[in-house]
């Protein structure tokens, strides 16, 4: 019965330690989004990309006038750039790759924001269903600047695929 007993502990002990060290993450107040986010197309992730922008800025002008693209704060290794990466041509990528693979899954796997009185980072890790044996992951980093006249817009996206 003591070994019952102190087993029984013993787990509890574990699974508060372990609680304890997601719970930072968890609660993280910069975190917007669960870790995971699933869409089942193309479609709904533009839709709950430029939703979720919206809801960020909270501007009035449409977010899409603000997108640039700039790169070099997120390359990394075995990743490449997709250069000129404006709205339109982030909407023609999912486009594209809703039709070439069947059934796409798109997951955010953590998407976490900063933000003071004039500047602000979006930071996105995204992957899309497994097919075939390969995986696309790619990494976005959003900023923004708080701009009296306009509000908050995008200045800057970058985007490196294979991360």
């Amino acid at each position: 019965m003591k070994k019952i007993l102190g087993l029984f502990i013993f787990l509890i002990c574990i699974l508060y330690v372990d609680n304890a060290a997601t719970s930072s993450i968890i609660s993280d107040p910069r975190s917007m989004f669960p870790k995971v986010m699933r869409t089942k197309s193309a479609f709904h992730f533009i839709h709950f990309f430029m939703g979720t922008f919206r809801q960020m800025f909270r501007n009035k002008t449409q977010v899409i006038d603000h997108f640039n693209y700039y790169d070099d704060q997120v390359k990394g290794n075995d990743c490449y750039i997709q250069g000129g990466l404006d709205f339109t041509r982030l909407k023609d990528y999912f486009e594209k790759y809703a039709k070439t693979h069947h059934d796409p899954k798109i997951s955010v796997i953590f998407a976490v924001m900063t933000k003071d009185a004039i500047h602000m980072t979006a930071e996105f890790h995204v992957s899309s269903q497994t097919w075939l044996g390969f995986e696309d992951h790619f990494h976005m980093l959003i900023r923004a600047v708080n701009d009296d006249a306009v509000g908050w817009g995008v200045r800057y996206l970058s985007m490196a695929f294979n991360c």
